[in-house]
């Protein structure tokens, strides 16, 4: 079974670097390849979101949730 790991989540996030000026819906970033299962959808947002959550740290991009259990955007730190 195919799945996503971080460091791939990661190099995903950071293919549409320049094009994060808006926000973004971490979901529009899984591969489309992974849509195909609930499984593959959830490995390719779980791999996305440890990503996004490591390139805030390191103060590359900002995440926002407006409420408990809504979606989850990024955008390129401003």
């Amino acid at each position: 079974l195919p799945l996503l790991t971080t460091e791939e989540g990661i190099k995903r996030i950071r293919t549409f670097v320049g094009k994060l000026s808006n926000w973004k819906n971490l979901s529009e970033l899984i591969p489309k390849e992974f849509n195909e299962s609930r499984v593959l959808k959830k490995s390719g947002l779980a791999s996305i979101f440890a990503g996004s959550l490591e390139l805030s740290k390191e103060g590359n991009i900002e995440i926002k949730q407006n409420a408990l259990f809504d979606n989850i955007f990024i955008r390129q730190k401003q």
